[in-house]
């Protein structure tokens, strides 16, 4: 050759300049990043291909990484990263041209995955076949012209770089032998004119292997292994996507029993029994304890043992259902382990934002920030994960990229908190995940709530497979009785009920009044608001899911500060007493400790949830809990004959202190006859279309997006702009576009349609979002009851 092949192949790129420079990423560069980058993956999980029985899996992932952007090398492309005219090909299909010169020492199947995993690393199965669809004429065939991209001096290039990889190490970190280096190529000639010669014969080939491997999957050939493939796909992904951003591999979660002991102001001595049971129990586990009694540190010490036992977890994910108690989390175990905490759900950027400006940032650099922490946990980069299991069933509704996820699940740790929380049919959903993930993918689980019922309680022993049971002791649960409830005649709306509450705040205790419904709060916080009887300076705050994310989350720190002041379940009248009216959002991880409550009728596990948030840190020896008993109906939201039961076991017991013992012998009481044949079959129902539509289905390449649709629906919901702020949306978007997103409010897809039969959406235009006629106060949230013209 009349050129030096190093300087020509460092001229190769195949990332374009990042603005402010003049060079892109060679192709050199960015295949040894991603490299690396699987070395980490494996490291992670050094045990993976001995237990999962896949021994030459990070050789086939390997030999792809090395193969997997030679494409990129057509002069075309190079054009185009240079900024020239746009390539109309796709270079994972290109690169399968040269997969026989990099393949020739596996066996047949193996070569085929490494093609399969190339030509899929960005586009879906069906999206490349539609590109490059068979049974076409040879003039009418794309391949033949993408072939024709290829010059001989690339090719010389390229075979000089295999030449060379072949007689060094793979990478400088892979432990010697461990995997084996690139095969020599064939001699130049040979090598050279069979791809002048069969180029677009040898590409067919392998795109018809790869079509092949995906209809065998499709039609449930048990021959081939659809673990191998998901772990295939879901780590060249990882490592695609991380190499692309620069982003350093992930580390292992740093859990130690001593640094959880020393984040949290904890000793040996100092922890209760069954967190001390939960620091030396290994394998999948539930945990039983009352509020308050800290079951948080003891799944980090459970994590801590699963971290020893298995010489180390590659990653920790911790579940909770509600993004309030999710963003509360994500504060508490970001300050005990800074900064490898990712938080995952539909408004997580919002909320990393918000934490950035509070640090008083500026808005460029807090929409940095928080776009970067957001990137990150979408990379799995960050050693723990806050999350909500609907994040979980990402993976069975198969939506983009669900194969990363799924390898990412694979010998996880799981904290499940306040499993009681879903309703039979999601959970059904949820614990026959977690059994696939348990039984298929080496994932372990501690299931925790201070009540579980018994149907709930059996079902989880059932996906865990005979799991440990650590129940706080008896002692414990004595000492814990913080609470007498009383249950109150009529509904809490009433004038003379509310009074009641308003008068205790009058008298300077923290009082907490929940509501089952965001219209009942709003009309709760309406009528204490008119009240004379409001203590002079007093704080009211009304938190449900209606608010925009920027009145959220301060609505939100206004508890938590008040709290950190002492004003929230002080032991001594404060000056300033605050009232918190809320809805469900309350019962869950948001660590407040007030002075009394009144709520609305649900049943009696979610009410043992409220009363939680109520003298916390038992600072009294009891206080009192107010229990109405309308509306009894559910109101849409609980079945009443668990609320008719909760009422009738709490007057039984209203008497005397709440035994909090006895509350899960009370629940088992509840769970009988009918009650319970109900919850049974809703939730074995559910279980079986689950397992029967969704995880039997399960194979890899095949993403679905008529499911991502039924997912958004059944999850997600969908966010509203009120036609209120849609002027201050519009001036925000162009100078702080996350803090225009802070304005949108979620809402479910029922009241979404219900709302667009009526003529109060306006759809999503362009940039714009839909826009809701509705009332919109930053104090009150969005009123369905009212519309946009009763806001002037």
């Amino acid at each position: 050759m009349s050129f030096d092949w190093h300087e020509t192949l460092a001229e190769i790129w195949a990332k374009s300049p990042v603005l402010g420079s003049d060079k892109g990423e060679s192709l050199r560069e960015h295949t040894y990043n991603l490299m690396v980058r699987l070395d980490g993956l494996a490291r992670l999980r050094p045990k993976l291909q001995e237990e999962f029985n896949l021994p030459r899996l990070w050789l086939i992932l390997q030999r792809a990484a090395w193969l997997h952007d030679w494409g990129k090398a057509a002069p075309s492309f190079q054009l185009m990263l240079r900024g020239g005219p746009t390539w109309h090909h796709r270079h994972e299909v290109l690169s399968l041209l040269w997969v026989d010169w990099c393949c020739h020492d596996l066996e047949s199947t193996e070569a085929t995955w490494v093609a399969s995993i190339v030509v899929s690393h960005h586009k879906e199965a069906r999206d490349i076949f539609e590109l490059y669809p068979f049974g076409l004429a040879e003039e009418d065939d794309p391949v033949g012209d993408l072939v024709s991209e290829v010059d001989v001096d690339t090719c010389r290039i390229l075979w000089e770089w295999q030449r060379q990889q072949a007689m060094t190490s793979w990478t400088p970190n892979q432990p010697e032998g461990e995997v084996p280096g690139a095969p020599l190529p064939p001699p130049w000639e040979e090598a050279v004119a069979r791809v002048r010669r069969e180029g677009v014969e040898r590409i067919r080939f392998w795109l018809d292997r790869f079509r092949r491997l995906v209809a065998g999957f499709e039609s449930g050939n048990e021959s081939l292994s659809p673990t191998l493939g998901f772990l295939l796909r879901g780590f060249m992904l990882q490592a695609d996507y991380t190499a692309s951003a620069h982003v350093a591999q992930g580390e292992r979660p740093r859990l130690e029993d001593g640094r959880i002991l020393k984040a949290f102001s904890l000793n040996q001595a100092s922890l209760y029994e069954h967190q001390a049971a939960a620091a030396r129990t290994e394998g999948n586990t539930i945990l039983i304890a009352p509020t308050g009694s800290g079951k948080t540190e003891a799944a980090l010490l459970w994590a801590s043992c699963q971290n020893r036992c298995q010489t180390g977890i590659p990653r920790l994910f911790y579940t909770l259902p509600y993004q309030a108690s999710m963003n509360a989390m994500f504060d508490r175990l970001n300050g005990a382990f800074s900064g490898k905490v990712g938080l995952v759900h539909s408004r997580s950027l919002a909320a990393l934002y918000q934490r950035f400006m509070d640090q008083k940032y500026s808005v460029k650099e807090a929409g940095r920030q928080a776009q970067w922490m957001k990137a990150l946990a979408r990379l799995h980069v960050q050693p723990m994960v806050i999350f909500s299991p609907y994040q979980m069933l990402k993976i069975v509704y198969r939506l983009k990229g669900y194969e990363a996820m799924l390898a990412d699940y694979a010998q996880g740790v799981f904290v499940f908190d306040e499993i009681h929380a879903y309703e039979p049919r999601r959970l059904a959903m949820i614990l026959e995940t977690v059994k696939y993930l348990r039984e298929e993918w080496g994932a372990r689980f501690l299931v925790m709530s201070a009540t579980l019922p018994a149907p709930i309680r059996n079902r989880v022993k059932q996906a865990l497979e005979n799991p440990d049971v650590i129940t706080a002791a008896l002692p414990l649960y004595k000492a814990f009785s913080r609470h007498q409830v009383s249950v109150v005649p009529g509904d809490l709306l009433e004038a003379a009920n509310l009074e009641r509450a308003v008068r205790d705040w009058h008298g300077g205790k923290s009082v907490l009044v929940t509501c089952n419904t965001v219209a009942r709060a709003q009309a709760v916080y309406r009528a204490i608001m008119k009240s004379p009887l409001k203590p002079p300076g007093g704080e009211l705050i009304l938190l449900h899911s209606r608010f925009n994310a920027r009145d959220r989350f301060r609505k939100e720190h206004c508890i938590l500060s008040n709290l950190a002041l002492g004003r929230v379940g002080s032991e001594h009248k404060s000056e300033r007493p605050v009232m918190v009216v809320s809805t469900q959002v309350i019962e869950v991880s948001l660590n407040v400790d007030m002075d009394t409550i009144y709520s609305d009728p649900a049943p009696l596990e979610a009410l043992i949830q409220r009363f939680g948030r109520v003298n916390r840190n038992r600072r009294m020896p009891v206080a009192p809990a107010y229990v109405f008993e309308e509306p009894a109906d559910g109101q849409g939201i609980y079945d009443p004959a668990l609320i008719k039961e909760a009422l009738q076991v709490l007057n039984c017991n209203s008497d005397r202190p709440l035994d909090e013992m006895g509350v899960q012998d009370w629940l088992d009481g509840i769970y009988t006859g009918k009650i319970l044949a109900d919850w049974e079959a809703s939730y074995e129902s559910t279980a079986t279309e689950f397992r029967t539509a969704f995880l039997k289905t399960l194979i890899p390449f095949v993403s679905d997006p008529e499911l991502e649709e039924a997912f958004d629906r059944l999850f997600d919901g969908v966010e509203v702009l009120p036609a209120a702020l849609v002027k201050e949306y519009l001036e925000l978007n162009d100078r702080d576009p996350i803090g225009a997103t802070q304005l949108l409010i979620p809402i479910r897809w029922g009241q979404y349609h219900l709302l667009t039969k009526r003529g109060r959406i306006r759809p999503c235009q362009g940039k714009m979002p839909s826009v809701v006629d509705g009332h919109y106060d930053p104090e009150v949230g969005l009123d369905f009851t009212k519309n946009q013209q009763e806001n002037v």
